[in-house]
């Protein structure tokens, strides 16, 4: 089982030494390097998932998790703790990391400066014992930096973290820090991103390298995770540009992404439009640009494209190297929970995405069944008419 560790700052000279060695090789093999044709290097060939992973360590990976709000947290039937993700469980334990993004408060307090009920505003609070469900559920890492984390204020982010350190799930996106788990011998250091003042901001480029130079220096492997980017229908489809949503500037996803692994990162995960975007290879390390929500009782939408969703995973060597990608898709039920998607729906969304991708870059597709490719892709093209112009 790993173990979860974070940490803030380090003050020894060796670790310093490592630092300034990453933040020169940053500097030596970033952006200029990349758009270089003979610099782009290859990502594995992503794979369709399968409950056991035969690889020396597998990190899987979800976005949102919504799993209640004011009205329902008092009245959730004991019976939904086990609908959550019944029909995904197995992946997610059967797995040596599960890594999410914990879209809301665990907490029994009950005040909110968020005026909801207006369909614009969202509180979302969570019975403190979905720690534990979570925990056992299969998940090992969630990440709190995020615009409903704080719904219901200083008290209920802290009730949060401390609920998630006594069911031994580390807290990721604390602001200047990181986590660092053991997994099977393998240091994997994670590090979670937001776009507010009070989080690591997606937006400040040089402090977001520092620190995942930092988590870097410390590890074997880095994985980022961030939350960021319009949402609604739309939002699938992202430039290499800042994002404006609801007057809040939510980031440039691409130039994070790349900044991200020209820093140290090895992977970066991607949550905050709702729905899936296109999966990019950089530099040899993938970016899972959105994996939209994973669990929505309680407000989240599933119309349209916030219909599907997915799993997403990295199989390692046991030194970190990259030895596969995996994906499963996945559609909601009614009761907004993930469930199989035999039309692989998901699958043909985020080829279709990478297909015509408004910026430049090399993108991943995933396996996907070909007879109802078209159906997808005809619904798709009407739904986004403008999908193929490119900025």
């Amino acid at each position: 089982m790993p173990r979860p560790t974070s940490f803030s700052r380090s003050t020894g000279p060796a670790f310093w030494l490592r630092i300034l060695a990453w933040g020169v090789w940053g500097l030596a093999s970033g952006s200029a390097l990349a758009q270089s044709a003979g610099a782009a290097k290859a990502c594995p060939a992503p794979q369709r998932m399968q409950v056991h992973s035969q690889a020396p360590v597998t990190l899987r990976f979800v976005g949102d998790l919504v799993l209640g709000n004011s009205h329902l947290v008092d009245n959730i039937p004991a019976e939904w703790d086990a609908m959550y993700f019944g029909q995904v469980e197995s992946y997610l334990k059967n797995t040596d990391l599960t890594l999410g993004n914990l879209e809301g408060a665990l907490t029994q307090y009950t005040k909110t400066l968020k005026v909801t009920g207006t369909g614009r505003s969202y509180a979302f609070r969570f019975p403190p014992r979905y720690a534990k469900l979570l925990k056992d559920t299969g998940f090992t890492a969630l990440n709190v930096a995020n615009n409903h984390a704080r719904d219901f204020g200083d008290q209920g982010f802290a009730d949060t973290g401390e609920n998630l350190r006594q069911a031994a799930i580390a807290v990721v996106g604390l602001k200047g820090q990181f986590a660092t788990l053991q997994v099977k011998g393998l240091r994997v250091g994670l590090v979670g991103f937001g776009f507010y003042p009070h989080q690591n901001m997606v937006q400040d480029l040089a402090a977001a390298g520092q620190l995942i130079a930092q988590a870097k220096a410390q590890s074997d492997y880095v994985v980022v995770t961030f939350h960021g980017g319009a949402e609604g229908d739309e939002a699938v489809f992202h430039g290499n540009s800042n994002e404006i949503f609801l007057g809040e500037d939510r980031g440039n996803a691409v130039a994070f992404s790349r900044a991200a692994i020209d820093a140290g990162a090895d992977l970066v995960v991607g949550h905050g439009p709702h729905v899936l975007r296109a999966i990019e290879c950089y530099q040899g390390r993938p970016i899972f640009h959105s994996l939209g929500n994973f669990v929505g009782v309680g407000g989240l939408s599933i119309r349209s494209m916030a219909a599907m969703t997915a799993i997403g995973g990295v199989q390692l060597g046991p030194k970190g190297e990259l030895l596969g990608l995996e994906f499963l898709p996945l559609r909601f039920s009614e009761r907004k929970v993930p469930q199989s998607d035999e039309r692989e729906d998901a699958s043909h969304l985020v080829n279709w995405l990478a297909d015509n991708a408004k910026f430049s870059g090399q993108f991943l597709r995933v396996p996907a069944n070909e007879a109802s490719r078209k159906a997808l892709v005809d619904w798709a093209s009407k739904t986004i008419p403008s999908a193929k112009v490119r900025d």
